[in-house]
């Protein structure tokens, strides 16, 4: 009987208990605020809901749409000033001892059909920010992971079409090669220091964790490059952190690698050209220096990219007959073809010839095809 007495309360419209705990007959909550409608199933708050200020647990009410969203769980620690002390937590989770590999501590997942992250980080009081496309994970700002990241792929924006004042490393010189510049830099083997070194009063405001993380991380051999010694050669790939430490960008360092194997071919080939221990078939970047070849080479273009006109250099052997010059866009039709000749060395092409773009550039020799090479035209 007093069961039902006090069912019976809890369903009256409304039901104010010691003016701090409300309950409505929609079966929402509201705890320590004045809304007269909740619009979710427990709504906790300090005053009238105001901005993102009050804490929320079950799906929104249709009263609600003006905000244009809909929380599950919504949870405020915020500070309008900064604070010298204690410690905040928008959302704390703690999961363990379950079956093994089945605990959570923080658990997101993204039904559906429509763009969106499971987990969403930001760092601005933004509540609305545009995906475009379907992550597990998304963080709009720098995200720092103090341990060992796992990846079975990483990849890099690299789209052409979000790129400019773009500058072939071919033809930019500064009295130094790429390859000179990989000889300089000084790869060395080390270990990082131990949190331990560091004073104690710095390491008052350091976890246990995070020191425990980076002690184990100074008891391994590393291998890589002294950003202030790459500052020098690449000041590009090189930034300060916010701790104040320089960082080193390894991924970019692929291309410039790159690059030095090919300024290493090319000089591989002008030795067996020299020595007539080979016949080349494959072309090298330089200028052709004039001399009659024996050999077919076809030489990148200069400028890459470029805007109004790129002049195509090459090499063609005394016996070279039924020679051209053939540009292809990226799907493999051919656009243009320039008949050549032994006695030339180079073709130009205008940009409004071919329009904005990647295309490729091939020399046929004989039938036979010789030398592939892109080329860029800019707006």
């Amino acid at each position: 009987m007093k069961k039902t007495i006090i069912s019976l309360l809890l369903l009256a419209v409304p039901v104010v208990m010691s003016a701090q705990l409300k309950v409505f007959s929609t079966g929402n909550v509201s705890l320590k605020t004045t809304a007269n409608n909740p619009y979710a199933y427990l709504m906790v708050s300090p005053s009238t809901y105001t901005g993102y200020s009050s804490y929320s647990i079950g799906t929104l009410s249709s009263t609600y749409v003006t905000k244009a969203f809909s929380a599950g769980v919504m949870a405020t620690a915020f500070s309008d000033s900064p604070l010298s002390s204690y410690r905040s937590f928008g959302v704390i989770g703690k999961a363990g001892n379950a079956t093994s590999g089945y605990n959570y501590g923080l658990f997101g997942m993204l039904p559906g059909s429509n763009n969106g992250g499971a987990v969403v980080g930001v760092l601005s009081d933004q509540m609305g920010i545009y995906i475009n496309g379907r992550y597990a994970g998304y963080f709009n700002g720098d995200t720092k992971v103090n341990g060992t990241l796992y990846a079975t792929s990483v990849q890099n924006t690299s789209d052409i079409r979000l790129k400019e004042n773009i500058v072939s490393l071919i033809d930019k010189e500064d009295g130094n090669t790429t390859l000179d510049k990989i000889r300089r830099m000084n790869v060395i083997e080390y270990n990082f220091k131990s949190q331990t070194e560091i004073p104690q009063a710095e390491r008052d405001t350091i976890s246990p964790e995070m020191i425990r993380k980076d002690d184990e991380l100074s008891k391994d051999r590393h291998y890589g490059l002294s950003a202030q010694e790459l500052q020098t050669l690449y000041p590009y790939l090189v930034k300060e952190g916010q701790d104040g430490y320089l960082t080193v960008n390894y991924i970019e360092l692929v291309p410039i690698l790159i690059r030095s194997i090919q300024e290493l071919k090319q000089e591989l080939d002008e030795v067996k050209g020299v020595s007539g221990n080979a016949k080349m078939t494959r072309g090298t970047t330089t200028a052709v220096s004039g001399a009659s070849a024996s050999y077919n080479v076809l030489y990148q273009n200069t400028p890459n990219p470029f805007k109004e006109q790129t002049t195509i250099r090459f090499s063609l052997a005394k016996d070279a007959h039924d020679a051209a010059i053939c540009i292809f866009d990226m799907t493999g039709k051919m656009l243009k073809k320039l008949p050549i000749s032994s006695g030339e060395t180079s073709v130009s092409i205008n940009g409004w010839e071919l329009g904005e773009g990647m295309f490729l550039y091939t020399l046929m020799v004989n039938g036979r095809e010789i030398d592939t090479k892109r080329m860029i035209i800019t707006k």
